[in-house]
């Protein structure tokens, strides 16, 4: 490639007061990108806050029509319009299931672990139909463990 005769020593010195202009213009520039960036995400984040707390709202609204249901604190489920007389806990189903010929064999029993009661609530809330997920939500957001309850599902 042929060079045109310039070379980059022989070229004169920018004009002072152009660089600086040219130094102002990209300064503030990106500045107002950065400010309308910062802005625009705080935006966001409210928008987002908003909306979680319209959904705390609801979860606090629908916990609280959950309580008030006295089929709930009874320990009992009304399905269709139809009780039951007596909830079964899965440690009962799983010993109401073995037969007589299941106890006979010579096979180790697993031993039945104790529900905590702690957990009460959770448990009607699966029964009732409250998605897994939720629930250890609610689990984990009170501090105990959402885990625990699959021990039981």
């Amino acid at each position: 490639m042929e060079t045109i005769g310039l070379e980059k020593h022989e070229l004169p010195p920018t004009n002072q007061k152009r660089m600086v202009a040219f130094i102002n213009h990209f300064v503030l520039s990106t500045v107002n990108f950065l400010n309308k960036f910062a802005a625009d995400c705080e935006d966001k984040f409210i928008e987002y806050e908003y909306k979680m707390q319209s959904l705390e709202a609801s979860l606090l609204i629908i916990e609280a029509k959950l309580a008030s249901i006295e089929a709930l604190k009874n320990g009992t489920v009304i399905a269709s319009g139809v009780q039951d007389e007596k909830t079964e806990t899965p440690a009962e189903v799983h010993v109401a299931a073995e037969t007589d010929d299941d106890r006979s064999k010579d096979t180790a029993e697993v031993p039945i672990k104790e529900r905590d009661q702690r957990y009460d609530k959770y448990f009607k809330m699966v029964q009732v139909g409250v998605p897994i997920l939720a629930v250890k939500n609610k689990i984990s957001s009170e501090g105990l463990d959402p885990e625990y309850i699959d021990e039981f599902l």
